[in-house]
């Protein structure tokens, strides 16, 4: 099929990403799991009496295979995975643990990479279990990696349909986009609350391992891992593979197919980022969204420190928690011999209570909070041992910029794009913004190509005078502020039109299957609805109009209420009498198969800039009519004059057929009047390609000659 692909609206989050098609897996999420087949590794020295003397965590995992289900595992020399329960068969699993429950998003694809289904399910680690299940609706969820946040109580993912860190409720399932990333394989939260990731470096082939800001997505290289990990023959996709700290004794532990084909589990330095082999699995199995369980308090430990609240005023953070009153087992707490209070994951408390009282409210403020997110763990202990550790975070000096807002462009009088926006307030942590020691980062976008054109910008005003202003152009702009701490997260973007306005007669056939004119910009509005130039539909079945291109709405394979628009470049009507519009429009009444659809597509006008407005009467329901290919006029006269006009084709899908558009034409016509069907459009008679007649009702699916008044073509059903 020859399909070109269009220039689409850029946003912080695409439609199509969240559309209810669920929309594709960027390529990395798709290869498939690792063969069970043995596979050799090297060997490695015996551990030093050090490593003997190390806590071996026990780790929990997705093992994909044709029957898929938990397992569980020891980390160290010798992997002995032991199956706990079975999960139903899905294409793909992510998940993490909090508490005593794993949560996890399964998945189905299709044999085109498109995402059919998506499922939040909560196990109970105790019973083995699966307490709930919740249907999604949006596919950001889906992640490669997955992991939980003991310091906010939430759970990060890296996104398997775009580069971008999200954040998903427990409850239920919902993701929120953070902010864009690095093609992230895995994702891993140590106690502090800082979150590592490890990517793949295309041309060593390796893993290499980053640190990952929560809140803006900015990643800071660590160090290469040594690992060669399996891809394929490109070297730019590997294979599934997981990674987790360890509640036992803080490190981080990694599973992955490596080069030999041995799916296998290291252990990673989070400061240099080298990792060290430990063993292969026995079975060469595959495994993702490995997670671990903390271990229980002793029944007469005291339960976990609560009510806890951290509150930064840029230079020191004050914590006000409240000492437990109970057991871990649930009894009333006699006495209580510390609450101690460490700073990230440091073994030396910065804060010790002695003897507190249990249940009493206690304040501490740390003068010495630095700069960034300061995490806090604090742990209660009385005679019978420790509690749980409970944690809190808060961030401390300038914070990172929110995005700027209410951004706007204007044609200034050299006809360059002016930009003007508003300045942030308040930080991404919610501290108050100085916008004076604020610069600002401009991007800009034209056909899905990003680039930054200026930095350092002071003030809240620029003009691009780097553009070409000798063709048509549709670029898009966004703007990011930025503060000692970093760049913050950038704006909504916004577009404009550039450059010369097409004269009349203007046409658009997309003959040889791509547009001769540009920009035609497609604009999807709602549920991932979109417009594609193609060859040929998938329902109803038939080529163009004419040519070996025509627009379509994707109806048949949308849900109902997508909605999307295409617009075509600028026009001039400034000498202009009386504009007209003509397209083809593709008919198709089938309600007598029970059939009827309401899908449709409306046209709009946008002058001078302005908003696109609906024209009056110009709305056309694809059942309204059984004439197949139909010639549509369509009078403008009450935009004569009118310097800058763009048309938009507005479809709406009633979850039923695709809405085929082709031959645009913007004409300055002698004739006015009402908009109607063109009167030389008779009757559409069809015949085969031995010229006998054939009836239009029923058509098997084949190549047709058509006759349409003095109109002949052929088609394909």
């Amino acid at each position: 099929m020859n399909r070109y692909i269009l220039s689409i609206i850029i946003s912080l989050i695409s439609p199509a990403i969240i559309a209810g098609d669920f929309g594709v897996l960027k390529p990395g999420a798709r290869p498939a799991p690792a063969g069970n087949s043995a596979a050799s590794v090297s060997g490695r020295a015996a551990p030093t009496l050090a490593e003997a003397a190390t806590p071996r965590p026990d780790f929990f995992a997705v093992e994909l295979s044709a029957s898929p289900g938990i397992s569980s595992f020891r980390a160290g020399y010798s992997l002995n995975p032991e199956r706990k329960m079975n999960l139903p068969p899905m294409s793909g699993y992510s998940g993490t643990s909090a508490g005593r429950s794993f949560y996890y998003m399964d998945y189905s694809v299709n044999s085109s990479g498109s995402i059919t289904a998506v499922n939040w399910r909560k196990v109970d680690m105790d019973s083995y279990t699966v307490e709930s299940t919740t249907a999604q609706h949006y596919a950001i969820g889906v992640c490669m990696d997955m992991t939980y946040d003991v310091t906010t109580s939430a759970i990060f993912g890296i996104s398997a349909v775009t580069d971008a860190l999200v954040c998903i409720d427990p409850d239920t399932g919902e993701a929120s986009f953070v902010a864009q990333t690095l093609p992230f394989y895995t994702l891993a939260a140590d106690a502090s609350g800082q979150l590592y990731g490890i990517a793949l470096d295309p041309e060593s082939r390796h893993g290499v391992l980053y640190s990952v800001n929560k809140v803006t997505g900015s990643a800071l290289k660590i160090g290469d891992t040594g690992v060669k990990m399996l891809t394929d023959a490109s070297g730019t996709i590997a294979a599934f593979q997981t990674a987790a700290f360890s509640s036992a004794n803080g490190q981080l532990y990694w599973t992955l197919t490596n080069s030999d084909n041995a799916s296998a589990m290291y252990r990673v330095d989070p400061a240099t980022g080298m990792a060290s082999y430990l063993s292969a699995f026995p079975g060469n199995e595959s495994f993702v969204a490995m997670f671990d369980l903390p271990s229980p308090a002793a029944p007469d430990a005291p339960a976990p420190v609560s009510n806890i609240t951290a509150i930064s005023d840029g230079t020191a953070v004050t914590l006000e928690f409240s000492a437990p009153d109970k057991t871990a087992g649930g009894d009333v707490l006699a006495a209580l011999t510390a609450v101690e209070v460490f700073r990230g994951n440091s073994g030396e408390a910065a804060y010790r209570i002695t003897d507190p009282s249990p249940g009493s409210v206690y304040t501490w403020t740390d003068n010495e909070a630095s700069s960034g997110f300061n995490t806090y763990r604090l742990v209660a202990a009385n005679e019978a041992g420790e509690s749980l550790a409970a944690y809190a975070s808060a961030f401390c000096g300038e914070d990172y910029p929110s995005e700027p807002t209410g951004l706007e462009i204007s044609i200034d009088d050299t006809s360059h794009p002016a930009l003007e926006w508003k300045a942030p307030e308040t930080g991404l942590n919610g501290l108050p913004l100085d916008s004076d020691r604020l610069t600002y980062m401009i991007h800009r976008d034209i056909n899905g190509r990003s680039e930054l054109i200026a930095e350092n910008v002071s003030g809240t005003r620029y003009t691009d005078y780097s553009l070409d202003l000798s063709r048509q152009l549709y670029p898009y702009y966004y703007v990011t502020a930025v503060s000692s701490s970093g760049e913050g997260r950038p704006s909504a973007p916004i577009g404009t039109y550039t450059g010369p306005a097409y004269r009349l007669p203007f046409t658009e056939d997309f003959a040889e299957g791509n547009p001769s004119t540009a920009p035609w910009i497609m604009q999807s509005v709602d549920l991932g609805g979109s417009w594609e130039i193609s060859l040929l539909s998938t329902f109803p079945g038939s080529g163009p109009y004419v040519g070996e291109g025509m627009l379509v709405f994707i109806g048949f394979r949308s849900v109902e209420g997508a909605e999307a628009r295409i617009c075509t470049p600028l026009v001039s009507f400034s000498d202009i009498e009386n504009p007209e519009l003509r397209f083809h429009f593709y008919y198709l009444d089938m309600s007598d198969q029970d059939l009827r659809f309401d899908d449709h597509m409306t046209v709009e006008i946008s002058v001078d800039g302005g908003d696109f407005e609906a024209i009056e009467g110009a709305d056309y329901y694809q059942h309204d009519a059984n004439s197949r290919w139909t010639e549509v006029v369509l009078p403008l006269g009450e935009y004569a004059g009118c310097e800058k006009v763009a048309i938009g084709f507005h479809g709406y899908s009633g979850g039923g057929f695709d809405l085929l558009l082709d031959n645009i034409r913007l004409l300055d016509s002698p004739n006015s009047g009402t908009a109607e069907i063109s009167d030389d459009c008779q009757p559409a008679e069809y015949f085969n390609l031995q010229g006998m007649p054939v009836s239009s009702g029923r058509l098997a699916p084949g190549i047709y000659i058509v006759r349409q008044g003095r109109h002949v073509s052929k088609v394909i059903i």
